[in-house]
C-alpha cells in the first residue's frame, strides 16, 4: 500500500507522522476526503453523534497520538458560534479517534457548518 507519511528526527526511527482532510457538506455528511492510500486513515460521520466524525487508520499501530485537528472554515462566511467551530479530537484506540465539532460558545457537540474542512493528523508508532 501506498501511503505518505514523513519520519520525523525523533528518538525512536519508528514514529510517523500521517494526516488528512476531509470536507463537510449538508446535514454533516462527509463530501470528500482524501482516503486511506493518500493519508493513512478513513474519514466516517459518526451518525448517532452531532458533529463526531470516526478516523480509522490503515492498520492498527503501537500507539496513537492525535494532534489537534484544524478547522478551515466556508468560504466567505463568518465563523458561526451556532455551529461546530472547535475540533477536538477524542475517543482514542490504537487504530482510531474521533474528531469532535463543538460550539465555541456553549461547548456542545454540534455538526460544522456545510462546506467546512478539517485537516486531521497523527504521530503514530509503528509495532
Amino acid at each position: 500500500m501506498t501511503r505518505r507519511s514523513y519520519n520525523l528526527e525523533t528518538l525512536n526511527p519508528k514514529l510517523l507522522l500521517i494526516g488528512g482532510s476531509f470536507t463537510v457538506g449538508a446535514a454533516g455528511a462527509i463530501s470528500a476526503e482524501d482516503g486511506a492510500k493518500l493519508s493513512g486513515g478513513t474519514v466516517t460521520q459518526v451518525a448517532s453523534e452531532d458533529g463526531r466524525y470516526l478516523v480509522t487508520l490503515d492498520r492498527v499501530y503501537k500507539r496513537v497520538r492525535p494532534l489537534a485537528p484544524v478547522m478551515i472554515g466556508p468560504d466567505d462566511s463568518a465563523f458561526p458560534t451556532t455551529t461546530g467551530s472547535s475540533p477536538k479530537a477524542r475517543l482514542l484506540t490504537t487504530s482510531s479517534f474521533a474528531v469532535q465539532f463543538v460550539r465555541e460558545d456553549t461547548q456542545a457537540d454540534t455538526d460544522p457548518a456545510s462546506g467546512t474542512v478539517c485537516v486531521w493528523s497523527a504521530l503514530v508508532a509503528k509495532v
